[in-house]
């Protein structure tokens, strides 16, 4: 899940200027909205920033802002009016409980959900609310997209019949590492390990990895298949009991040593959710790709970019 996060923190430039931009749309006027509030000539020229003598102005910054994300935010707007207003058309409604479900599955590979927006905030600048509205927006899509699709019985108990490794109960493993460039290295690291010095402070003394040392080398929560953890680690630590420590185990980084910090069984579900979940993978299958959707829905209600600057 670790990868799963430094994705998350590739997009997070954009994601932050998305978010200062919809501030400016917000300052100069709410959609949806009659009346605009006249700009402020003298806002564009309040400095937020100094490098010696020389002043960057807020008008500079939404300049700069706009030309490199004005249309992405515009698209990201007009998609969610146009969802809105189809929505409203169809009356299809998304509860707070699909919603909670959503964001809890989402939130999979983090401790908790309060970790999960923390990690988004931090990384992406985006709030609890900022990333339920994206969520409840991206099931509106869903539900219209899949709304005229028709998935049987048969289909699903096919799928679940050619699928049954992703419904099997399967295991989430709370590893900590120490790599060494040695294997004698590692083995005074376990050594040390195993006469009871905390292993967390010898993986930030120790460690080779820069990106887990600070973190006591842990990884976190991860799937016993997890294709970025080595695998020689994670059959290592399936065989091992909570509090473990085992090594010095040969990859690619080097020799490393582990501790079984915890583990847990997850199910996939009762047989009805199993269910439910396979037909929105078979209904999503079936269904027009989303960008066909919100293209014909723009068509549908009329939409125009004014500012062919703003066009994607």
């Amino acid at each position: 899940m670790r990868n799963i996060k430094l994705l998350w923190g590739l997009v997070g430039c954009l994601g932050a200027a998305v978010l200062v931009l919809g501030l400016m749309v917000a300052r100069d006027g709410m959609a949806g909205s009659d009346e605009v509030a006249p700009p402020d000539p003298a806002a564009g020229e309040r400095v937020v920033a100094r490098v010696g003598s020389k002043e960057f102005k807020l008008g500079i910054l939404e300049q700069q802002l706009l030309q490199k994300y004005g249309a992405e935010l515009l698209s990201q707007l007009l998609d969610q009016e146009v969802l809105r207003l189809e929505a409203e058309e169809q009356k299809i409604k998304i509860s707070r409980e699909e919603l909670d479900a959503e964001l809890t599955r989402m939130s999979q590979g983090y401790d908790s959900e309060e970790q999960f927006y923390d990690s988004m905030k931090s990384q992406l600048g985006m709030s609890k609310e900022d990333i339920r509205e994206d969520v409840y927006y991206k099931l509106i899509l869903e539900k219209i997209a899949t709304a005229a699709v028709v998935v049987s019985d048969q289909e699903i108990n096919q799928y679940i019949k050619e699928h049954p490794e992703e419904f099997a109960v399967s295991s989430q493993l709370r590893i900590q590492k120490i790599v060494s460039q040695t294997e004698e290295q590692a083995k005074r690291t376990l050594e040390l390990a195993l006469s009871g010095k905390d292993f967390g402070l010898l993986a930030k003394e120790r460690s080779l990895d820069t990106s887990t040392a600070s973190d006591g080398g842990d990884l976190g929560w991860l799937e016993d298949n997890d294709p970025f953890v080595p695998q020689e680690l994670l059959k290592a630590a399936c065989k091992m009991k909570v509090g473990d420590i085992s090594g010095p185990i040969k990859t690619a980084e080097g020799y490393t040593v582990i501790k079984l910090r915890d583990k847990k069984e997850v199910s996939k579900g009762t047989p009805e959710e199993i269910k439910a979940n396979v037909h929105r993978i078979l209904a999503l299958q079936k269904a027009p790709p989303f960008a066909d959707i919100t293209q014909m829905l723009r068509a549908k209600y009329k939409t125009v970019i004014e500012d062919s600057e703003l066009a994607l």
